[in-house]
């Protein structure tokens, strides 16, 4: 099978270089079947980086998002244009584990049609997540778990594994963080088959988060409580 990592940029250019170089060379030696495709919604010369790199590749696609940017939007537009069988969402800070990224693609191969990857679990590794972030993150997705009966802690957390066929049937379409929530939400209702497994995630170093923590709570709340009502609806 053949993983398509999508991975989106926006003013990255502190970190678009050493993720791709490192994200390339660990799958290259991992021995896996990989393309990257790099999303990018910069303003701050990230786009100039990109390229530069994927024209010494051809497992790298790069490719500009959509006007005005969003990290759902930019997930869209990876997963139109992604060949892979397994589709994996990575951030451009390089905050999630390429270890983990292995881990994934075994369970796929190994029968699951999804594997979700939790930060909230006991064999969990979280390195640098501020105590009001982290806080709000455990109690929204608390109240997730419980609403949609979920065998998941981290239903937020974007960085989750999906055979494509899975992607195609969902058909999310929200454009910002909540993206991820919405495909895994809609996926467990429909019925595929997953797994939740312990992750390492680090805080970045570089630069600034351009999650807004209120607003972007907010808007999973609205959007989880729009899934519930649609939802009872069919029931």
């Amino acid at each position: 099978m053949i993983t398509s990592l999508i991975i989106p940029f926006r003013n990255e250019k502190e970190y678009a270089e050493f993720t791709l170089v490192n994200t390339h060379s660990f799958l290259t030696k991992s021995e896996v079947s990989f393309e990257i495709i790099a999303v990018d919604d910069s303003s701050d010369g990230t786009w100039e980086i990109l390229k530069s790199f994927a024209s010494n590749y051809d497992n790298v696609i790069v490719i500009k998002g959509g006007s005005p940017p969003g990290y759902g939007k930019a997930l869209l537009t990876g997963f139109k244009i992604a060949s892979g069988d397994i589709i994996i969402p990575f951030n451009g800070d390089n905050s999630d584990s390429l270890e983990d990224v292995l881990r994934y693609t075994k369970l796929i191969n190994n029968g699951y049609d999804m594997v979700f990857g939790s930060r909230y679990m006991k064999q969990s590794s979280i390195s640098g997540s501020s105590p009001l972030k982290g806080g709000i993150s455990r109690l929204g997705n608390l109240f997730l778990q419980f609403v949609f009966r979920a065998n998941c802690t981290d239903l937020t957390n974007s960085f989750k594994a999906y055979k494509k066929e899975v992607i195609t049937s969902v058909q999310p379409s929200s454009a910002g963080y909540e993206l991820g929530m919405e495909l895994a939400i809609k996926a467990i209702c429909t019925g595929y088959k997953y797994t939740t497994i312990p992750i390492s995630w680090t805080e970045r170093e570089m630069g600034r988060s351009k999650m807004a923590v209120f607003r972007t709570a907010l808007v999973f709340t609205i959007t989880a409580i729009k899934m519930r009502y649609s939802q009872m609806k069919l029931m």
